[in-house]
């Protein structure tokens, strides 16, 4: 049996707008049978707090606050909660469904993305990263959930002593799915719980410390400081040994370029 096709493009550091714009881009060309399974790699140029599509913004984020530091919101075409994005390196992964090596249903095709990504980690240096099951969620969870993404572990993320390293959402479409991951390359709890909304002066104390102990950063695992490059390329052989496939580097088609460029005037 022929070995699908695997499209890889890694773009480096881009803004949080078209980060955005750019892998919605590939899902909805994926969904339509227009663009074939795609990694992308890449980074963010400044800061910025992206929110799941379905998150209440004024609820959850301080819009003041991310205006007087000169952060911008964007919002993902993926699901979870609010992150700040700054020392990190993010993977998009879009597949059709179904795909040869991802089962159909979204439990199991988390799973098979969250085991590539443990071997990738693996190969940046990480010691027994581990995926996050129904019996094991970060303390915490059973209170009101915090605006955090990283304030705890949901099921499939990645985690490390008991510490939340790598998070992740993910959009399914009829014909295709789209996971985004982030993982932390260091940190800055502070800065990040000072952009979000608590209902309470407790709460808000209690986030901040949720925030701090239940994350982990690769510098925090790692003796030397591993640069996005490093990483990005431990990832393109984790995911590459993970799925058997003909991998050929590439970049965005006609068609992905114009729906990114929609996408970029209606969030304008």
């Amino acid at each position: 049996m022929k070995n699908p096709i695997w499209r890889l493009i890694e773009d480096g550091h881009c803004d949080g707008r078209l980060n955005m714009a750019i892998d919605r881009a590939i899902l909805t060309a994926c969904d339509r049978g227009q663009a074939p399974a795609t990694l992308r790699l890449y980074g963010w140029d400044k800061p910025t707090l992206s929110i799941g599509y379905s998150q209440n913004e004024l609820m959850d984020v301080d819009r003041e606050q991310c205006e007087r530091r000169n952060i911008p919101i964007v919002r993902r075409f993926t699901g979870g909660r609010a992150l700040l994005h700054q020392h990190e390196f993010t993977y998009s992964l879009v597949a059709p469904i179904p795909q040869p090596g991802i089962p159909g249903n979204l439990a199991e095709a988390f799973c098979a993305v969250s085991k590539a990504v443990i071997l990738s980690l693996e190969k940046v240096g990480v010691v027994d990263p581990e995926m996050v099951g129904k019996d094991k969620r970060t303390p915490g969870m059973g209170r009101k959930r915090s605006p955090a993404c990283f304030s705890a572990s949901n099921h499939w993320e990645i985690s490390v002593k008991g510490k939340k390293l790598a998070g992740s959402a993910q959009r399914r479409l009829n014909g295709a799915f789209l996971q985004h991951g982030s993982i932390l390359l260091d940190k800055d709890p502070e800065l990040a719980h000072s952009l979000l909304r608590y209902t309470s002066e407790s709460e808000k104390n209690r986030g901040l410390k949720e925030l701090i102990s239940n994350t982990l950063t690769l510098n925090e695992i790692l003796p030397i400081n591993l640069g996005w490059e490093k990483v990005a390329q431990c990832f393109v052989e984790g995911f590459q040994e993970t799925f058997s496939a003909t991998w050929k580097p590439g970049s965005l088609s006609l068609l992905e370029k114009e729906l990114v460029r929609n996408y970029l005037e209606e969030s304008e």
